[in-house]
């Protein structure tokens, strides 16, 4: 990574339906709004226009990408193209809901450079699907898969939710076992959050939906990454797994701090170590003159970011880095890392510090004790 290395990330805040646990920015919006979201998003991408660097990776997501039409993704990835420089082997990814893909629209895609892709499945069951408000069925989501196969899309991934009320680790072994079938090659499971507001948590409150314990999510999650481990899929961070080479290059750039610009509503960008942040409010974002919410980070704000995020993955933490920001780690937590190393919860390798697999259930207690 250099300074002159960066990423994009564009906000598609449509979608056909809500799901029951999501508090995302996004919702259902008329056709008249998104063709006027499209044209404004457009014309920030130009304004902050920058050829001095060099784009290694594009990342659309949401909301649903798929639910726009592909016009606007090829207005999008082709003004991006005109207005930054982007590096020949740039990963350029967009997530999709299976029932809003098509040949149309994936043909579109790889016409316009992206040979990413990443499915909302969530669950192959289509009783667990039901539950969570998801459109699709597990017909469909197999179907969508099989088709950006057929299409041309090699670097494939899905999304699974591991919590859902009625889950059982037999229906959530099947999902993962009718992925790894399907040949594709990067898998996230994501513990399922009740959120505050979300129409999932009010039938929990209601007493109409009972809750997973958490105990249980860590069992089936612990199972989960034995099981991917088995079958070529490696844990590269603590809700990611990939076959080697097919990690995600534009999630790692978040965890290693790389810079990016994030384009749309309630995007957030981070350059020069200040971290910029759209309006969340639709309407806002359409008469507004781009002039965002800044703060700058102090070198130990940066330097907790580096912990909290680092420790998450495979690639743990640079000492050398933190020093630069000021943080002599083996000095400051000697004591914390010779007990850490004692009992085998971190491996330290020429000045790389990372956590063991088996400590990943109580990563936030490692990244408090390393804290400043």
């Amino acid at each position: 990574m250099t300074m002159n290395d960066r990423m994009i990330y564009v906000h598609i805040p449509f979608c056909d339906s809500k799901c029951f646990y999501c508090n995302f920015c996004s919702g259902i919006y008329s056709e008249e709004l998104k063709k006027k979201y499209i044209e404004k998003l457009i014309e920030e991408i130009k304004i902050n226009s920058n050829k001095n660097c060099e784009i290694s990776s594009i990342y659309i997501g949401g909301g649903t990408p798929t639910s726009i039409d592909e016009k606007y993704i090829a207005n999008i990835l082709n003004t991006i193209k005109k207005y930054y420089k982007i590096s020949k082997n740039a990963e350029i990814s967009i997530e999709a809901n299976p029932c809003s893909t098509t040949e149309k629209k994936l043909i579109k895609y790889l016409k316009h450079g992206v040979n990413r892709i990443s499915f909302g499945v969530q669950s192959l069951d289509d009783k667990c699907l039901k539950i969570i408000g998801r459109k699709h069925n597990k017909k469909q989501a197999i179907n969508a898969i099989k088709l950006a196969k057929k299409c041309g899309f090699k670097n494939i991934s899905a999304d699974v939710l591991i919590g859902i009320p009625k889950q059982n680790y037999f229906k959530l072994k099947n999902t993962i076992k009718k992925l790894i079938f399907l040949k594709i090659n990067h898998i996230s499971c994501y513990m399922l959050i009740n959120e505050k507001g979300t129409k999932l948590t009010k039938l929990i409150e209601d007493k109409k939906l009972k809750t997973i314990s958490d105990e249980k999510c860590v069992l089936y999650y612990n199972k989960v990454n034995k099981f991917l481990k088995k079958n070529k899929y490696y844990r590269y961070e603590i809700s990611n797994f990939a076959k080697v080479n097919y990690e995600c290059k534009h999630n790692i750039g978040y965890w290693q701090l790389k810079e990016y610009y994030g384009f749309g509503l309630s995007a957030h960008s981070f350059i020069d170590t200040k971290r910029y942040c759209n309006t969340c409010n639709l309407n806002s974002y359409l008469e507004r003159d781009f002039k965002y919410n800044k703060e700058e980070l102090s070198n130990s704000e940066i330097v907790e970011e580096m912990i909290m995020l680092g420790l998450r993955t495979k690639f743990g933490i640079d000492a050398k880095k933190l020093k630069d920001y000021g943080y002599d780690i083996f000095n400051v937590k000697k004591d914390e890392l010779e007990y850490l190393c004692k009992n085998n919860v971190i491996v330290v390798k020429n000045e790389n510090i990372v956590v063991s697999e088996d400590f990943y259930g109580v990563i936030n207690q490692i990244i408090l004790k390393l804290l400043p």
